[in-house]
């Protein structure tokens, strides 16, 4: 232990007690306060000493006697990088001590080597939890303030891996998965690359970090690519990697292709496991295919797994669905044993919900609370979205008063997402901003999703001109509008007649590479169809099969109606003609146009042949079908 003396007036007084247990009042007042023992000593005496110079022996010494008190108080300017980098590095032997003392300071003051040091050191604890955490704090520090990039960060580590003189390439890895889990994907993927470049293997659970994250964020094809990639650089995938893959193929519908997976992976000597079979079965259900989920269930319990709880789920969301959650529910319980658990209770509500029976709804949820399962903010923001698809908006505030008094719970985005699209989707402009307002005060930042449902209220009532400040507000405030932002503040226009702003926003989302779909370009077909502009309407669905975007019944029946309205039946047959061949069915409102148009012309005999056609394919006409008959043959 360090001996190290400083003489004061008269005497000298070690640092250290005797028994080394911690520093004595006046050491301690030296180094932490440049005030003066006393003021009733004489003139010469009493002025202060000169501040004692902090040594890495000292804070060495500090460290190793656990003497954090003192640590904590020391400031960033006795604490220069340059102290912290040489007792680090003294500290390579004792990881656990470097943790101890990184937590005690502020690394943020810091230069970027420095911070990488403390990292790396940290790194070498058997846990990589601590190393990961600080990780975080430094790139959230540099993307926030934008001083230095994460290419800098990966730099100062490989510099800190070298200066610690380590073998081990964890350090790099961390880094990769510290940006997959702040969804930097670019970051993550550059870093990837990087770590090849210097020669290193990046290891395949590090891939596998990467590969999550772009089936998360359903960036599918880029998955593929990385996929490709780790293949090429010969990263051998394990029973994960094969997971996620199968995953992201029922993702993109290719449920053949997925379930083909099984023997490639098999090829490769990976055997499949239960996850990998609910994967499955969640892409089969997921897409209506019950008997294609069924037929992997089978294959599973050939193999010698048991079905469980998260096999059943899926197909349980998919029957509830169809109003035949029954089958699914005896299925589980006699044949299986399985007992429904908080999940199951949450996809009944949701699905009854969605269905419109709400007191199937409510009493599932009597019963989860009576099996001792809570009712959690996915239970509530299903039935409160049930209450307002229903028009039942008292009950909805009484179920937020429930939760907020008996229940004690604060609203969270989600539920306030619920609330003020409800409000929106019912007209209510000033309770839908009056939650937006409270949701702010609460902390919560308003999401896309919250704005795009402001923006339609608003464009439902024909307030155009403050639905483009909204927009134009969010946009200041550096959040990126999405598609379906813009084909709301579209559609208000386009209801509106403003033909010129709207295709004004088409262009912006063209300079802001947000591809259009077909819910914008029928937005214009129907507004330019408002306008008479039927030539017009024709040349967007020209652009848009250019483009790639195929038109729906929608598009076809928005120039049918268009031409109806006009009285052209002949356009408007032509187009349903054009639309049959396509493969595409007749609805009701293809009918109730075209009659119509026929009743403009007061042709009869077509309009009777139309509702016999009509009955035929199984329409039941309404008062729009009988009406437009009674005129054409009037």
């Amino acid at each position: 232990m360090s001996t190290t003396l400083f003489r004061t007036s008269h005497r000298r007084i070690s640092i250290l007690s005797t028994a080394a247990a911690g520093y004595t009042p006046t050491t301690a007042a030296r180094l932490f306060s440049h005030t003066p023992k006393s003021t009733t000593e004489p003139p010469e005496l009493s002025q202060p000493p000169p501040p004692t110079p902090i040594t890495s022996d000292i804070l060495l010494d500090l460290i190793r006697s656990s003497q954090w008190h003192f640590v904590e108080h020391l400031t960033c300017t006795k604490l220069t990088p340059f102290l912290i980098s040489t007792t680090l590095l003294n500290l390579v032997k004792t990881p656990d001590l470097a943790l101890n003392f990184v937590n005690r300071i502020d690394l943020n003051p810091l230069d970027l080597p420095t911070q990488c040091l403390a990292i790396a050191l940290v790194s070498k604890l058997s846990s990589h939890n601590p190393a990961l955490h600080l990780l975080n704090q430094v790139v959230v520090t540099t993307k926030t303030t934008k001083t230095s990039s994460v290419r800098d960060v990966f730099d100062e580590l490989v510099l800190a891996r070298d200066r610690l003189e380590t073998k081990s390439t964890i350090l790099l890895d961390l880094l990769v998965r510290c940006c997959c889990q702040l969804k930097m994907v670019d970051e993550a993927i550059e870093c990837f690359y990087l770590i090849k470049e210097k020669g290193f293997d990046p290891k395949t659970e590090t891939c596998n970090c990467i590969l999550t994250l772009l089936s998360r964020l359903n960036l599918k094809e880029k998955a593929w690519v990385f996929y490709a990639d780790m293949y090429r650089m010969e990263i051998k995938s394990n029973i994960y990697t094969y997971n996620i893959m199968i995953n992201v193929l029922c993702k993109e519908g290719k449920l053949k292709k997925a379930k083909g997976m099984l023997a490639i992976m098999e090829c490769f000597g990976v055997k499949p496991n239960i996850v990998t079979y609910n994967t499955l079965v969640q892409g089969y259900s997921s897409r209506g295919r019950i008997e294609g989920a069924r037929m992997v269930i089978n294959e599973m319990k050939s193999k010698g797994f048991k079905p469980d709880l998260q096999t059943y789920n899926p197909i349980l969301s998919w029957m509830c669905g169809e109003g035949r959650a029954s089958e699914v529910l005896k299925e589980m319980k006699e044949e299986l044993g399985l007992v429904p658990d908080s999940v199951s209770y949450n996809i009944l509500i949701r699905g009854c919900s969605n269905r419109g029976d709400l007191e199937t709804a409510f009493a599932y949820r009597d019963e989860m609370m009576k099996k001792g399962f809570a009712p959690t903010f996915y239970t509530y923001n299903a039935l409160i979205h049930g209450l307002f698809m229903e028009n039942k908006i008292e009950a909805a505030e009484m179920l937020i008063k429930e939760i907020r008094e008996k229940k004690g719970m604060a609203l969270d985005a989600v539920t306030y997402n619920v609330l003020i699209n409800g409000y929106c989707q019912h007209g209510d402009v000033k309770k839908a901003f009056a939650l937006h307002d409270e949701m702010m005060s609460d902390g919560i930042e308003p999401t896309q999703f919250t704005y795009t449902s402001l923006i339609y209220v608003l464009c439902r009532r024909k307030k155009t001109r403050e639905a483009d400040e909204l927009f134009e507000s969010v946009v200041g405030r550096g959040m990126k509008p999405d598609l379906v932002m813009y084909n709301a503040l579209m559609d208000g226009h386009c209801s509106a007649g403003n033909m010129d702003r709207a295709f004004s926003l088409l262009e912006e989302m063209d300079e802001m590479r947000i591809n259009p779909d077909d819910v914008t370009y029928n937005c214009l077909m129907r507004g330019l169809c408002g306008e008479g502009k039927f030539e017009e309407a024709r040349e967007v669905m020209g652009e848009m099969k250019r483009r790639g975007i195929k038109p729906d019944h929608i598009s076809y029946n928005t120039l049918i109606s268009g031409y109806s309205k006009r009285g052209d039946t002949k356009q408007a047959f032509m187009v349903r003609d054009e639309m049959l061949s396509l493969g595409f069915n007749p609805t009701l409102l293809t009918y109730n146009a075209l009659l119509k148009g026929l009743s403009k012309h007061q042709d009869g005999r077509l309009a009777e042949e139309l509702l016999m056609e009509m009955k035929s394919e199984g329409f039941t006409p309404n008062d729009s079908t009988y009406c437009s008959v009674v005129e054409a043959m009037s």
